[in-house]
């Protein structure tokens, strides 16, 4: 049953940057691609990009209809995306969100704040991040992330994580 549920995609770029050889048009339809698989109406997904003022592909993601936001370093991007993730959960109080990032301990704990106001969020971070946050409020990411992926699987339209609790 696909749900008519909006979903916003907050992707830090820098952290999670795109593969070698796919294009942002082709990233972002393997995004809705995998969300489709999760339900997700692909008319429903809004993606925003988060980069350097001078990242080389900001044109690109311009013509695939993909938001593209400059904010300079990390701690600029971080900033950025907590601004907008704030401005978009107060307007659209009834959507999910997805965070593509590598998360560190103002993030977690940031999106552990609008998860225990019952938002649904769903993550993706690159492979090597890691799985535990030691100075958050929840000792690891699964307890933040509905879904979770890895990035170099959902930017080839690759399945969520399975993880073991699920399984039983």
């Amino acid at each position: 049953m696909t749900t008519e549920t909006k979903i916003v995609v907050f992707w830090d770029v820098v952290e999670c940057p795109l593969p070698d050889d796919l294009q942002p048009s082709l990233v972002s339809g393997n995004i809705e691609l995998a969300l489709q698989r999760q339900d997700y109406l692909p008319c429903n997904v809004s993606i925003r990009v988060y980069g350097k003022k001078n990242y080389e592909f900001k044109d690109e993601f311009l013509l695939a209809n993909i938001m593209f936001l400059p904010a300079g370093d990390a701690s600029a991007r971080y900033n950025r995306m907590v601004k907008d993730i704030d401005k978009w959960a107060l307007d659209n109080g009834e959507s999910d969100l997805m965070v593509i990032s590598r998360v560190n301990t103002e993030l977690a704990t940031y999106l552990a704040d609008w998860k225990a106001k019952d938002f649904k969020i769903l993550g993706a971070r690159p492979e090597n991040a890691p799985g535990k946050c030691s100075s958050c409020k929840m000792t690891t990411l699964d307890e933040l992330f509905t879904q979770e992926w890895v990035w170099e699987s959902l930017s080839v339209g690759g399945d969520p994580i399975t993880r073991a609790a699920e399984l039983s």
